[in-house]
């Protein structure tokens, strides 16, 4: 949370005025493509990039001395909390992987005219983008699916140069990979502290992605037919940055006005901080910023940033005078506010989808949502 903060001070309160300031994004700060939003987006971007890059080449390299280590202790035995009969073995794993990855190229290799070659390569390196995702998700509680897929957009600008489609196809798929493997990763855990079996669970996740084949399009119309997308409430940014993106890789479109010699600071001081704290004694690690953390709170913008700090802080706080109230009510109180926000925002789509508008805009800047006078 911390980090976060410390991307929204530096992001929001430095960068965003410099930028103004200077002329580089004279437009209005929402706009991603003249405002200062699409300038920090930028900024984030590279961030999360070098902080990806250097953390899973350490991590590959720690994973490769353990196993070649010479006096065996690479050859310890990992252990899995759940009994034998509730894991998911291989047999049951790898078997769907490779149906479904044959699934997903014979389905997308001639929806967007693609050699079968590119799909492939595709899904492959979504495992790895999935990895960073997961410790993304573990450290901030935030899935920077669209900052961490941008590497397999600039890996397909090599596979298949000039070719937007399937940059913009490659980056889809790494993303689809990265959130998969984030919501897994929160539900086994989740179950793991309830005491569920994975197997079930795994049963279940099937079960919840045929559910959600209907359920995803059922909310993308009912939110389209109440809200205006792109708009105040819903802007989607990421959808012109990724285009924007996919543009420049492959010899088209640029960058914001003058943001490459930030961009390039930031991420060299991104990659720096993975080998710092690498050298560090794990009661010091905590010192050391979050740079994934930190280009979230650069990504998106304040108003969705200080609830997370302010939560973040209450909870250690919270842990801190009354440990044993935090145990037994912090999650059901965090979840209960989840939930309150997630039903809320059904039910005021629903209304403003039957034409009921907003009833009072006390304290909403103009122009802030649609739909307000």
């Amino acid at each position: 949370a911390v980090s976060m903060l410390l991307g929204t001070v530096v992001g929001w309160g430095i960068l965003a005025p410099m930028a103004r300031a200077e002329g580089w994004a004279a437009g209005p700060i929402q706009d991603v493509g003249t405002g200062a939003r699409g300038w920090l987006l930028w900024v984030s971007l590279a961030i999360m990039l070098a902080d990806s890059a250097v953390s899973l080449s350490l991590l590959s390299a720690k994973v490769l001395l353990r196993t070649l280590r010479p006096d065996g202790d690479g050859a310890e035995e990992e252990l899995d909390p759940a009994p034998p009969d509730q894991q998911i073995t291989w047999r049951t794993w790898l078997p769907g992987l490779l149906v479904a990855s044959t699934l997903c190229t014979a389905v997308l290799s001639p929806m967007f005219d693609m050699p079968p070659l590119e799909p492939s390569i595709a899904i492959l390196f979504s495992l790895l983008v999935a990895v960073l995702a997961v410790r993304a998700l573990g450290e901030t509680d935030l899935n920077p699916v669209s900052g961490i897929g941008k590497v397999s957009q600039l890996l397909f600008a090599l596979v298949s140069p000039g070719n937007v489609v399937a940059n913009l196809v490659a980056g889809a798929v790494a993303e689809a990979g990265a959130i998969g493997a984030g919501d897994m990763m929160q539900d086994l855990q989740c179950g793991h502290l309830l005491g569920a079996s994975p197997r079930a669970q795994f049963v279940a996740q099937l079960a919840g992605t045929a559910a959600s084949c209907v359920m995803v399009v059922a909310a993308w119309t009912l939110y389209s037919s109440a809200y205006e997308i792109p708009g105040p409430e819903f802007p989607a940014p990421t959808a012109l940055i990724w285009l924007d993106m996919a543009k420049v890789v492959n010899g088209g479109g640029h960058l914001a006005t003058n943001v490459l010699p930030t961009a390039m600071g930031a991420a060299a001081f991104a990659a720096l901080l993975p080998f710092v704290e690498a050298t560090l004694p794990p009661s010091r690690k905590w010192a050391v910023p979050s740079a994934m953390a930190g280009a979230i709170g650069m990504y998106v913008t304040p108003n969705w940033t200080l609830p997370r700090v302010a939560g973040g802080l209450t909870n250690y706080a919270w842990r801190r005078w009354d440990p044993e109230g935090a145990e037994r009510y912090m999650i059901v109180v965090a979840s209960g506010f989840v939930l309150g926000e997630g039903l809320t925002s059904i039910v005021v789509a629903c209304l403003k989808s039957g034409g009921i508008s907003w009833v009072w805009c006390g304290g909403c800047p103009a122009g802030f949502c649609s739909g307000c006078p």
